[in-house]
């Protein structure tokens, strides 16, 4: 069964893709993908991690574009943004969130305390595994009630460079902290997201794994969106057919549809 959506993407709108959102959306409609949503990086570095800034003119110029060529063929393009680090940006990201016509916004941690990314293979220097995590568990924690966001984007990411350091990542071994972080999700009405980007690194699993999602729906949460993490057309809706198998496994009946930042209806998932 082809993938209804695919609601964690980017183009060149973000500081880390250089692919134009036309080449995305082709290949959307190529693999039968009917909705879409560009989540473009909205991030904060110092003078040390300069990118690219995020743009939000030129981003909703591109989305306007392209849903006038694309809707015709049948693709509906939603407008997104992943924030990083929320609760440290609040008072620039706050203005632009509100400012613009969002159909989903999504919150991330990449960046421990602001400081350190987790993507770095320093960042582990000297700790156990359980120091290097947990820290990033209690700040997701921290983000999630500060509210703002409407998913949850990648709630273990470290793992992808975590397995490397340490040749393994169990995710039962945290069980406390994950619950605490669905916790704060189902409490705080934020969804969250199977994305596959870590079954294209060499921990070979989606962010989160089975075992980590059914704790989710076994405490009752509800809202679940998928996506690739794709910053290609190769990648584009990559795993998506996988994670709406996982999601029935873990119980989840259908998937998330937003617009304007609310959730407009459930997908079954037959």
């Amino acid at each position: 069964m082809t993938s209804p959506i695919d609601y964690h993407m980017h183009s060149n709108n973000s500081w880390d893709t250089r692919v134009p959102m036309e080449e995305m959306c082709k290949a959307a409609i190529d693999k039968g993908i009917s909705e879409i949503a560009f989540t473009e990086h909205f991030d904060h570095f110092t003078e040390n991690k300069t990118k690219t800034a995020y743009v939000p003119d030129t981003y909703f110029e591109d989305i306007d574009t392209n849903r006038q060529y694309f809707t015709e063929q049948g693709l509906n393009i939603l407008a997104g943004v992943e924030v990083g680090e929320y609760h440290l940006y609040r008072e620039t990201v706050q203005p632009i969130i509100d400012g613009y016509e969002y159909d989903v916004v999504l919150g991330s941690l990449h960046w421990v305390n602001g400081a350190e990314s987790v993507f770095q293979p320093h960042y582990y220097d000297g700790k156990t595994i359980r120091e290097a995590v947990i820290p990033y568990f209690t700040e997701i924690v921290e983000m999630i009630e500060g509210g703002g966001f409407d998913i949850l984007s990648h709630m273990d990411v470290f793992k992808r460079r975590a397995h490397l350091v340490y040749g393994k990542f169990d995710i039962e071994e945290f069980e406390t902290e994950v619950r605490d972080v669905w916790q704060a999700c189902i409490d705080n009405n934020i969804g969250i997201e199977i994305n596959t980007g870590g079954m294209r690194w060499r921990v070979n699993e989606p962010h989160p794994n089975l075992t980590a999602l059914k704790w989710y729906r076994e405490m009752g949460g509800e809202i679940l969106t998928i996506g690739s993490d794709a910053h290609n057309p190769a990648d584009l809706g990559y795993g998506l057919d996988y994670t709406m198998e996982m999601a029935r496994e873990a119980g989840f009946k259908a998937l998330a549809r937003f617009k304007k930042r609310q959730v407009a209806e459930f997908i079954p998932l037959t």
